[in-house]
């Protein structure tokens, strides 16, 4: 029994999030005469940024109270950034959680294409440090692109491209292992000669 249809997942998915479960934008303005703040408006599908993979999910997984099948099946995953920066979860057309301040967690799971169950769905909340946010994310990303790769195309080289990065991970650790050593003065300089 197949549980895809991409179309109609994807297109259920950014409906229900543009039209009530993604955060409005706010304006952030003061309107007419009588100083009316804005209270925002509804996202636009160009605000929000949008990816769709397959996952394999349990009924467990999915939160479906008195699940007796713990048989995994494959299920359109759409995730949903909106441009207040939450992001919302969906399987097939059912909306799995939404995170209102996602971590870097959730955007390392996203490019593995392989989210966390319903229950743990609060793992993804609360930001990083801006460091982290900026630097581990985009090196994160790719990371966990580059598993996902290798795990679906090629699992035996697995092995040769750890190697690789803890070749690297060793290079760029060096460095802080191996104090400097103390700068000398060139001869002549600084020194007499009797």
């Amino acid at each position: 029994m197949s549980h895809r249809d991409p179309v109609r997942s994807l297109r259920c998915a950014l409906q229900c999030a543009l039209k009530q479960d993604l955060l409005n934008v706010d304006l952030d303005r003061v309107g007419g005469a009588g100083g009316r703040r804005c209270s925002g408006r509804r996202p636009r599908e160009d605000e929000c940024d949008v990816v769709l993979f397959v996952q394999s999910w349990t009924d467990e997984a999915l939160g479906h109270a008195g699940a007796e099948g713990a048989r995994p099946f494959e299920q359109d995953t759409t995730v949903v950034v909106g441009p207040a920066q939450d992001a919302c979860v969906y399987v097939g057309a059912e909306l799995l959680y939404h995170v209102i301040h996602p971590n870097r967690r959730f955007f390392l799971d996203v490019a593995a294409h392989c989210m966390a169950p319903k229950a743990d769905g609060g793992v993804y909340e609360g930001r990083d440090d801006p460091v982290t946010e900026s630097v581990d994310i985009e090196v994160g990303a790719m990371l966990a692109r580059l598993h996902a790769q290798v795990r679906a195309g090629e699992p035996q080289r697995a092995l040769l491209v750890a190697r690789y990065l803890h070749r690297c991970a060793v290079r760029l650790e060096a460095p802080l292992r191996s104090p400097t050593p103390p700068q000398r003065a060139p001869a002549g300089i600084g020194s007499r000669r009797h």
